[in-house]
């Protein structure tokens, strides 16, 4: 496409929003799950546009037009996006990974912006010294002392899950966050798209219905351990933001684990590798698997979701195999140029993917997952529990005999597809 149609191409898919939008706004309404999927569509393409546009300028010398807010044709940018942050999925609200959790109204009567933090609720379990903690949340926060555990209010469980969330590459990628308000909640997917059909008159009509399904999210535990020194606790000045930093990374790793290779035998959820309906791609390198030298496995996996009416948005793959496609060259010994589908996904790696699966005789490959992340939903427990014990035993390792304190927090959660057909996993890749 030429610099002037990708314009185009930008304002339209813009256009197309700022209509959906307006007409719900207009009807004091949230968007619809038909508007939500169309939404998303126009907004891929707007994005895809936008990268192509970004690089044909640099390309051709030209000032980038690509930079700030999106493209609209007339006037001011109209003010709905409160009405496109609240989109729901049967009345449950949903959110983007550009939004917190903690902007959702909490159900315990606290503020949505934590007024004590979580060092402080840490530091008077150990020394018995609540006169720091507010009367009201110091109630909610004492559990089972002889436990020595204690629910975080809401406010402060949310933060910690918004920080965790903010380093998952999976929802970096766009994955959904659904909120969970109990231990299971039933949602509606599509698992049949409907089609139109011509029709004579007085001809039986051949159209088909849309077919849907009902997915449950059954909330399931993880738990995160953090150790530290009592003398750390009682004397530092301020531990807050290594605790959270360490608790919310620890449940970010294993967040982006079980999405993508959870095997679904209980307690964990079931991963997208081993989700019915997703495209397992292990022909491509082999019985035995091999080393990229181009990347039409790449350009076959986004051709395959295409074909399922999906728009695949981003790669996430092990920082092994984004190392490997960085190198590619050609037959002069030049970068090897991808092509635009590969260029127009974002690009994560992570170390949650492994390097070492057998493939055949081969004890070292690796797996890359292609997707339309915004199919790809977490539902999560807003509670989160977190227990301090200066007796309790890792292992061989003791709390007590190393005057140590051990912070455990636990949160629930669980994984579903809003559409596997909307996803790839090649396999085999050394």
């Amino acid at each position: 496409m030429s610099i002037y149609e990708l314009r185009q191409r930008r304002a339209d898919a813009w256009a197309e929003m700022q209509n959906i939008a307006l007409g719900a706004e207009r009807e004091q309404r949230h968007l619809s799950a038909d508007e939500i999927k169309r939404w998303d569509g126009f907004e891929s393409e707007l994005k895809a546009a936008t990268d192509q546009l970004r690089v044909a300028e640099g390309n051709a010398g030209l000032a980038s037009t690509t930079d700030g807010a999106p493209p609209y044709l007339h006037g001011s940018r109209p003010a709905f996006d409160d009405l496109r942050d609240k989109r729901t999925t049967s009345g449950i609200p949903v959110l983007r990974s550009d939004q917190r959790m903690s902007e959702i109204p909490t159900t315990d009567g606290s503020s949505s912006v934590p007024s004590v933090n979580l060092d402080t609720i840490v530091r008077a379990t150990i020394t018995g010294d609540w006169s720091q903690v507010p009367p009201e949340e110091r109630a909610m926060s004492i559990g089972t002392p002889s436990a020595g555990g204690f629910a975080v209010p809401e406010a402060l469980s949310s933060r910690i899950i918004d920080r965790a969330r903010n380093a998952a590459r999976v929802l970096q990628a766009g994955a959904l966050t659904v909120p969970m308000e109990t231990n299971t909640l039933k949602l509606a997917r599509v698992v049949g798209d409907p089609t139109a059909a011509w029709k004579a008159e007085n001809a039986q009509a051949t159209a088909s219905d849309m077919t849907l399904e009902g997915v449950t999210f059954t909330a399931r535990t993880l738990i995160s351990i953090v150790k530290a020194s009592v003398e750390l606790v009682e004397d530092a000045e301020q531990i807050d933001d290594t605790i959270e930093t360490a608790l919310s990374e620890a449940l970010a790793l294993e967040v982006d684990r079980a999405a993508l290779r959870g095997s679904g035998t209980a307690p964990e959820p079931r991963g997208i590798r081993n989700q019915t309906g997703v495209t397992i791609d292990s022909a491509t390198f082999g019985a035995n698997g091999a080393a990229p030298t181009n990347y039409d496995f790449l350009s076959n996996a986004v051709q395959t979701i295409r074909a399922a009416n999906g728009e695949p948005n981003a790669v996430i793959f092990a920082p092994r195999t984004s190392g490997e496609l960085d190198r590619l060259k050609d037959t002069t010994n030049q970068p090897l140029r991808p092509p635009s589908s590969f260029e127009g996904l974002a690009k994560y790696a992570t170390g949650v993917i492994p390097i070492n699966l057998t493939v055949g005789t081969s004890t070292d490959t690796s797996e890359v997952y292609v997707g339309d992340w915004r199919s790809l939903l977490i539902g999560v427990r807003r509670s989160l529990t977190i227990e301090v014990s200066r007796q309790a035993q890792t292992g061989t390792e003791s709390a007590f005999d190393r005057l140590q304190v051990h912070i455990r927090a636990y949160l629930r959660a669980d994984v579903q597809l809003a559409q596997p057909s909307h996803f790839v996993v090649v396999t085999g890749i050394r």
